[in-house]
């Protein structure tokens, strides 16, 4: 939990939930560094964290008596989620007033975003050496830079009725009461750099509350990004704190981008990037040449993000058989429209994994006529054909600016990527 907690902190935005990750698993659990452009060099019994491109990020494990064809465990989560993204050109000069031009990342609840404290992190991009050689820094600011009020009830009587907001009118940050502020100056005062060094960015709102404990016997938690922080979460804790490696088997930890946007990028889940990744650790461990086709009957992926939990104010959302709870463990995906990766054999095998380590889950599946969103799952696997499974933690408010879950679902996830790792 401590873990999840401190992700939950510091990974306020992709960037920054990649180099958490980074740190924990290069600095803190002694993982070798190795760079996408170079030739890898791999030792059995070792544990390697691949450079990316700075919002996605790759971790691996390498057991012994590594064949020809080994055995790869792979569990994939991601690292965005839905929030506001700052527009070029940000700055809206009013009347007394500076704000912010933004738009929409991902299918938010736009309401819950309003009245918050809003702070803006993110990837600034300045000059480097040459033009192809820029450099990327961090940025987070460490107060609150701006707020989305919503209109009084009094001004407006059917407030509550209404349903979607006006993105262009009604959920534009208010970032300062005169009209020459500018947020570059702000975030290059603090980077200690020019603002004309800055070339660009991918900057974004985080809403600043923090994640809490919450329920009279502290069984909850409430936080923002639960989805998909959790996961990511849990991995880390799977391959950073997992026992020995099983003998012929490479565990992977995978954590990619834009999920929330259709994941078409060379960052994102639809893309090659995995495949590209798993050959070069082939060829480095010298298994055949098409070793990712013939292992991949006997290997396996993970695809790790949230369920639905039942909600017990709408019980008749939730399927009639098949309810997620809260505190029973976390859930086991299953669509029959193929939006999750689960099969019946995929499914056996996570049972099983369960049963052997006494590991409480629920089964979620969406109730017939609502659709579901998707997961990586059947993204992933239409670029590598491995048998695969959708599982997460069942959480409620999802897509909101703050979420709820439970703590002993993210136990039970984290206590089942790591019995999965460890075969």
């Amino acid at each position: 939990m401590e873990r999840l907690m401190k992700l939950l902190e510091y990974g306020v935005s992709a960037a920054h939930v990649i180099e958490y990750m980074k740190k924990e698993l290069v600095q803190g659990k002694g993982f070798t560094q190795l760079s996408l452009g170079d030739a890898f060099s791999i030792e059995e019994n070792r544990g390697y964290y691949v450079d990316l491109y700075g919002t996605n990020g790759m971790a691996f494990r390498v057991g012994n008596n590594i064949s020809e064809q080994p055995v790869i465990r792979i569990a994939m989560a991601h690292s965005d989620y839905p929030c506001f993204q700052i527009k070029p050109n940000p700055m809206i000069n009013g009347n007394h007033t500076t704000k912010l031009n933004v738009e929409i990342y991902g299918g938010m609840n736009q309401k819950s975003w309003l009245d918050r404290p809003l702070g803006v992190a993110g990837k600034v991009v300045v000059k480097g050496p040459n033009a192809f050689e820029p450099m990327t820094l961090l940025y987070k600011s460490e107060t609150a830079l701006c707020i989305i009020p919503s209109l009084a009830i009094h001004m407006d009587r059917e407030l509550n009725k209404k349903g979607a907001l006006d993105t262009a009118k009604e959920l534009v940050p208010l970032m300062a009461l005169s009209e020459d502020k500018d947020l570059l100056e702000v975030i290059a005062t603090a980077l200690d750099i020019d603002k004309a060094d800055i070339l660009d960015y991918d900057l974004f709102l985080y809403n600043m509350e923090p994640a809490t404990v919450c329920g009279v016997d502290n069984s909850m938690i409430l936080a923002p990004k639960l989805d998909n922080l959790t996961s990511v979460a849990a991995l880390l804790g799977g391959i950073a704190d997992c026992g020995k490696v099983p003998d012929n088997t490479i565990d992977v930890m995978v954590v990619f981008d834009n999920e929330e946007v259709g994941s078409l990028s060379k960052q994102g889940a639809d893309s090659r990037l995995l495949s590209v990744v798993l050959e070069k650790i082939g060829t480095a461990l010298n298994c055949s040449s098409t070793f990712i086709a013939d292992v991949a009957k006997k290997s396996f992926l993970l695809s790790v993000d949230v369920a639905h939990a039942n909600h017990p104010n709408y019980e008749e959302k939730s399927d009639v058989s098949n309810k997620a709870y809260m505190g029973k463990g976390f859930s086991l995906k299953r669509s029959v429209g193929q939006k999750y990766g689960t099969t019946a054999e995929s499914a056996a095998i996570v049972k099983a994994i369960c049963e052997e380590n006494h590991i409480p889950y629920t089964i979620a599946i969406n109730r017939t006529g609502i659709a579901g969103g998707s997961t990586l799952g059947p993204i992933a696997t239409s670029h590598i054909p491995f048998p695969c499974a959708d599982i997460g933690m069942p959480i409620l408010a999802m897509h909101s600016a703050m979420e709820l879950g439970a703590v002993t679902d993210y136990e039970s996830l984290k206590k089942f990527v790591t019995a999965f790792y460890e075969g």
